[in-house]
């Protein structure tokens, strides 16, 4: 009897700017470059992030992420009409997909990390993220990552 078990693809780098993001209340953030799922068409995606905190953050505080969906089409309608690339995104209809929390007691440079489980992203995906932890994100590109492992099911 056959038996469906996930395949996974390569990790990928997802182009994402989180160094230096500025803390806001009203879903002002980033969004990261979209992704073509057109030809893969995966059904699911794992996010693994790495993000640093700023000076003097606040506590029980969040850094929220959003997926974003893109119809590929060629005049695009993509989740608050995100654009085809990294940059800065007001956050309104997203479909909040995870939540990165602050400690009770957060420390200037605490890094954080989460997984996050991106279902049915659609022809073309990506996400968005804002932080309201009082502080602007540590300055550091390299304190801070997005990758990303496409699955499926598969019959083996």
């Amino acid at each position: 009897m056959n038996k469906i078990l996930p395949y996974f693809a390569a990790e990928a780098t997802l182009a994402m700017t989180l160094a230096g993001l500025a803390s806001s209340t009203s879903g002002v953030g980033r969004q990261s470059d979209i992704v073509d799922n057109s030809v893969n068409r995966f059904k699911r995606i794992r996010l693994f992030i790495k993000t640093k905190l700023g000076t003097g953050p606040s506590a029980d505080k969040g850094l929220y992420f959003y997926g974003l969906r893109g119809d590929k089409n060629a005049t695009a309608h993509r989740t608050d009409n995100a654009g085809p690339s990294d940059a800065a995104i007001t956050i309104i209809n997203a479909e909040l997909i995870g939540v990165i929390g602050t400690a009770a007691a957060p420390a200037t440079g605490d890094v954080l990390l989460k997984e996050i489980i991106f279902e049915d992203p659609g022809p073309e995906w990506g996400i968005a993220a804002y932080h309201d932890t009082g502080v602007n994100l540590d300055a550091t590109a390299g304190n801070h990552w997005v990758r990303w492992i496409g699955e499926d099911p598969e019959v083996q």
